[in-house]
């Protein structure tokens, strides 16, 4: 699949951007170099950076909207920072052995330092965010603690019974911040008006519901090989994923019955899944239709996010590469 043309056009001057801000030798710098993808486990250089969607919005928006991209910079980077320090805590949490393809921070330097090299990249952040503007710095700090509270609902709702309804407002937070703060970081490089801002952070909310509602169906769905992390580990950890969530909306009799017992109230000391049971779970969601019911709330948000484009002042060119993007996000596995 063709890469869009705004996850190109930034790439370089992100990467650069995130070196500067994770240079030295202080401590855990080299974990956090290895973490956003500059650095091996040895400290040689890598190219694994993976998309830079958020910072690439922020870059992109800024341009558009008549702000220049190199002051947009540190507050790109500075949100790139903060997603990957909840990366590093959210494989900590999943137990996830794996990310973009590569060991996790947690499996080769510890559980303890992991958190630590979170904790880190936090505070380095929001420092960078300070370069572009105060304005830029408190959007992140906003964007950041709405992350964190999705975050909390979402272990939380690993212990209670969730509505689709649930679900959706916890993305808004988990995964919908950081894309409405990518937007906003934009505008407010480019000094726009409030009713542009809020406009915006309408778009961003569209997409990062899309996101992560894709996000989801690769979970299940998706090429171990081209994710670069095992697919339906979601199931065998019983996670309420928004497939799932459907899946007990939808389930009958029996089914809804074996259904409540394995979601049932989830304790710490519980045991994944058998082979068998995932697979048994696996089968229900195709019979149930699940996975096209959440392929048709992907298409719903990218075309909300094509209809609040569209009241933004971009050009024709800026319009044509938004909808690119918009496709690729409908189409991606990785």
């Amino acid at each position: 699949m063709r890469i869009p043309r705004i996850l190109e056009a930034y790439r370089e001057s992100i990467e650069a951007g995130l070196a500067r801000a994770l240079e030295g030798d202080a401590p855990l710098r080299p974990t956090l170099r290895y973490h956003v993808g500059l650095e091996n486990e040895h400290g040689a250089a890598a190219q694994a950076t993976g998309k830079l969607l958020r910072p690439s919005l922020v870059l992109f928006a800024a341009e558009q909207l008549g702000g220049r991209p190199e002051a947009a910079l540190p507050g790109a980077v500075g949100l790139e920072l903060i997603h990957s320090f909840s990366l590093i805590h959210d494989d900590i949490q999943d137990r996830d052995r794996v990310r973009r393809g590569r060991p996790a921070v947690w499996t080769i330097w510890g559980v303890e330092q992991a958190i630590n090299a979170g904790d880190l990249m936090h505070t380095l952040a929001v420092s960078t965010a300070f370069d572009a503007s105060p304005a830029a710095a408190a959007c992140l700090v906003r964007a950041t603690q709405a992350m964190i509270e999705g975050q909390c609902l979402d272990l939380e709702y690993e212990h209670r019974d969730v509505t689709a309804e649930d679900y959706l407002t916890m993305i808004d937070r988990k995964t919908g911040a950081l894309f409405r703060c990518a937007f906003e970081l934009g505008g407010i490089a480019a000094g726009v008006d409030d009713r542009a801002l809020a406009l915006l952070k309408k778009l961003g909310q569209a997409l990062g519901r899309a996101f992560q509602i894709q996000d989801d169906v690769l979970g299940i769905w998706g090429d171990d090989d081209l994710l670069g992390k095992a697919t339906g580990s979601d199931i065998r950890r019983r996670k309420k994923t928004l497939p799932v969530v459907l899946l007990l909306e939808r389930a009958e009799g029996d089914d809804a019955a074996a259904l409540a017992t394995f979601y049932r109230r989830r304790e710490p000391s519980m045991a994944d899944l058998s082979g068998s049971d995932a697979a048994w779970v696996a089968e229900r969601l195709n019979a149930l239709g699940v996975k096209a019911a959440c392929e048709t709330m992907v298409r719903q948000h990218l075309a909300e996010a094509g209809d609040r484009l569209r009241g933004l002042p971009f050009s024709d060119d800026a319009r044509a590469s938004m909808d690119e993007l918009i496709g690729f996000l409908a189409r991606r596995n990785q």
